[in-house]
């Protein structure tokens, strides 16, 4: 079995939501992946959960610049608007790293786009009633990866999703318990606020 992914989730190991210690230690922890969010304004893609001044706030050409300093790592970007898929990938095309764009959130539809351009989408779900048409649209769509709140994944349920061929991201798991019971369950990636426990608890259940 592959080893779980472990993505440092913004404001990880108690530092500022997608602030550049955030992005620092993220991309320094040993984590596989960093999220953030991406919004956009007056033609700026900057990092930001909610809506925020563009000119107080990371850009998104900046977090690329420190990202192409970590090779291997890769991002989830997190989009939070609509129609921003294109964008994101022509900055990130600016300095080759398109390969190690990973899209969750506001993307859905744009599948296609995004193969096409040399990202990596996973489709996003918030509700449990949204789960089983999830699976549904996934297997006509090929989407491999289903990005849901940790609390869905159960050994049932990754069973279910694994019977399709469709694996579980599972986002925020912030205490010990939980990321022990995911790492048990062998989903395909962890997101969490504690990157740093998360890559031991898995070398422990896991192997090195």
């Amino acid at each position: 079995m592959a080893k779980t992914i472990i993505t440092a989730h913004s404001g990880c190991e108690g530092t500022a939501m997608n602030s550049m210690e955030h992005i620092r230690v993220g991309l320094s922890c040993g984590a596989d992946m960093i999220e953030i969010d991406i919004r956009e304004a007056g033609g700026v893609l900057y990092l930001s959960h909610d809506i925020g001044d563009p000119a107080s706030c990371v850009s998104f050409g900046t977090f690329l610049g420190e990202l192409k300093k970590t090779p291997g790592v890769r991002v989830n970007c997190d989009v939070k608007t609509d129609g921003l898929v294109e964008a994101v990938l022509k900055e990130a095309a600016a300095f080759d790293l398109t390969d190690r764009i990973v899209f969750t959130g506001s993307c859905m539809g744009e599948e296609a786009l995004i193969g096409q351009m040399g990202g990596e989408f996973w489709h996003s779900i918030w509700d449990p009633a949204e789960y089983e048409p999830a699976l549904r649209s996934m297997e006509k769509s090929g989407a491999k990866i289903l990005n849901m709140p940790y609390r869905f994944a159960t050994e049932e349920s990754v069973k279910e999703a694994a019977s399709i061929g469709v694996s579980f991201s599972c986002w925020t798991a912030n205490n010990e318990a939980e990321i022990r019971r995911l790492l048990a369950l062998g989903v395909y990636n962890i997101t969490t606020r504690l990157p740093v426990l998360a890559l031991g608890l898995r070398e422990e259940i896991q192997g090195a």
